[in-house]
Order: C-alpha cells, then structure tokens, then sequence
C-alpha cells in the first residue's frame, strides 16, 4: 500500500509539473495562477500548494528534472571526448544548450533566471545552485580523469579548473537562453574565442 501512495504522489507530481511547463509557454509565468495550473491537472489548489509550494517551486523541480537528464547524458559525452580542454569545454557547452531547449525551450530558462536572481529567499536560490554544483563537478570529474592519464599539466588543479571554467559558460549560457536569436554555434563560436585567449595570454605570461 505505501509504495501504491508512493507512485500515486509521485504520478500527481509529474502531472502537475507538466501541465505547468505547457501553461508556462502558452501564457507565460506572470499570467499562469495556481489554481488555473491545479484546474488543468485536474487537481485541487491545495493539492498543487502542498507539493510545490509556489510557482517558482514548480519552475525549481522542472529545473531539478531536466538537469537528472542533462548529468547522465554529460557523462556519457565526455566519456567519449577528446582530451582537449577546449574540445571538452565545446561537448559540456553544447550538450547543456541543445538539451536546456529541447526540454524547457528558452523563455522558460529566462522566467528561470529572473526568479532566481530577484529571490533572495534560500528555499528557491540555494536549490537552484546546488544543482549547478552537481553541473560543474561533471566537468571536475572529467579533468580529474584527463590529469590522470596525463592530459594537464601537473600544476593544475581540476577543481578550480573544472569550476572556473563552468562558470565561463554559465555566463554564456545565460546570453544564450536571453535571445531568442543567439543559435548554439553562435555560442559555441564565442566560447572557443574565450578560450583562445584565456589560453593565449596564459602563454604568453609563462613564456
């Protein structure tokens, strides 16, 4: 019987979850209410409140589950990537952005970002980037595994590398999902440039 409840809560969130997502992108998170979300779930308000709180509680689990998805499938990526630090950096980049449109499309990641970014409650913030922690050690794992085999040089530390450079393209994840006319080659272009001449200088200092 407790695993029959179990399936069931977990059937009416995902049902919940979903209707929100498709009332997000027909009308907009302003304009979607609670209870016009609970309507079309079928559902009571009390219901949608008791398992997500507030709308920006659905939009953190809509986040939560498409980044489960986007870790497994970063793994697999760079399992297979060269090992380059800007060919590893090019796979991570396009790999988030192919997949963040594919699952909640753009004007869902800026409803996102703007919430976030006014919300100083921690319920919502801290959550959020907890999630791009588990995001940015997929890239530390993976140049732990190149300093490994011998593909950094020993001074590196994959950590601080791993972070830095994930927060280079969180920045530029942000421009991506902010204009509906920016492409993922468009970023990827720029990325590859940031790396350029980080790398560049780098040289140069060292020489």
């Amino acid at each position: 019987m407790a695993g029959l409840r179990e399936r069931q809560k977990e059937d009416r969130q995902t049902r919940i979850a979903q209707v929100a997502k498709s009332l997000f992108l027909e009308h907009g998170f302003e304009k979607t209410t609670i209870e016009g979300i609970a309507q079309a779930a079928g559902m009571s308000g009390v219901t949608v409140h008791n398992y997500y709180g507030t709308k920006s509680g659905i939009l953190l689990a809509l986040v939560a589950e498409n980044d489960r998805a986007l870790i497994s499938r970063l793994n697999e990526e760079l399992a297979s990537c060269s090992q380059d630090v800007t060919e590893v950096m090019v796979s991570f980049s396009k790999t988030i952005m192919e997949h963040a449109v594919a699952n909640l499309q753009k004007v869902i990641w800026r409803q996102v970002i703007a919430t976030v970014t006014a919300n100083a409650d921690d319920s919502i913030s801290k959550p959020y980037f907890d999630l791009d922690q588990e995001l940015a050690q997929v890239l530390v794992q993976k140049f732990d595994r190149m300093k490994a085999a011998g593909a950094l040089p020993p001074p590196v530390v994959p950590e601080h590398l791993g972070k830095a450079l994930f927060h280079l393209q969180n920045a530029r994840f942000i421009q991506f999902v902010c204009s509906d006319n920016l492409q993922v080659e468009d970023v990827l272009r720029r990325i590859r440039n940031d790396l350029d001449a980080l790398f560049t200088v780098r040289a140069t200092v060292s020489a």
